[in-house]
């Protein structure tokens, strides 16, 4: 597969990458390219575009194996900076919440719970986990998307900042009230970390909403 010839049709502009999406024989493909910054000198600007391109791939990569619902990865050019991977047909969660019953909204939730549980399993945190980058998938089957600011990480605070930007994220929603949609993502994480890790994180990730509400409010 030639990257070059992955044009495509520009869908979306991010602070960090263009999105193409294309069709390569059986394949719908999003063609994603980590942009230049002018600000940076070129070479450094290189060097760190190409270190989040490979990072980001391996962390794809390593989430599926974990059993996370991801695009998978097709093509990773790292002189392009460039990662080639299935397009994951849908409706962005921020987007496609409202169309659906409470029930099969709060079936999302949880199944969103323990996607959430597996990648945490594997030690990968998202780093930016909000609606913006969950796609519903065909019968309310949540897929995790845009892996460029994950990291490796085990500690407790990592995964707790995971589930504060969720919980942050799904409030802006308003399509169920926010103790059944958390209790709903609660319950599904627990069943892949367990009740006492489960806990031990939600914990955290009210304690650092407080600590956020604490530093607004001084």
């Amino acid at each position: 597969m030639d990257t070059p010839a992955l044009g495509g049709t520009l869908f979306h502009r991010g602070a960090e990458a263009d999105l193409y999406v294309s069709r390569v024989g059986a394949w719908d493909i999003v063609v994603k390219r980590r942009t230049r910054k002018k600000y940076r000198e070129q070479e450094l600007d290189n060097r760190i575009r190409r270190a989040r391109t490979a990072r980001e791939a391996t962390a794809l990569h390593e989430a599926r194996r974990a059993g996370v619902r991801t695009p998978i990865v097709l093509l990773v050019d790292l002189e392009k900076t460039t990662i080639v991977m299935t397009y994951v047909k849908g409706l962005l969660a921020r987007d496609g919440l409202e169309r659906g019953s409470s029930r099969s909204i709060l079936r999302i939730f949880r199944e969103l719970g323990r996607q959430i549980g597996l990648l945490h399993s594997g030690g990968i945190v998202h780093g930016d986990l909000t609606t913006s980058n969950i796609i519903v998938a065909g019968r309310d089957t949540p897929f995790i998307l845009d892996f460029g600011m994950s990291s490796w990480s085990t500690e407790i605070e990592d995964r707790g900042i995971d589930l504060h930007l969720l919980r942050r994220s799904l409030a802006t929603t308003h399509v169920v009230d926010e103790e059944s949609s958390s209790r709903a993502v609660s319950n599904g994480y627990k069943e892949i970390l367990g009740p006492r890790k489960g806990r031990e994180t939600f914990r955290k990730a009210a304690e650092i909403a407080r600590r956020g509400r604490y530093f607004a409010l001084r």
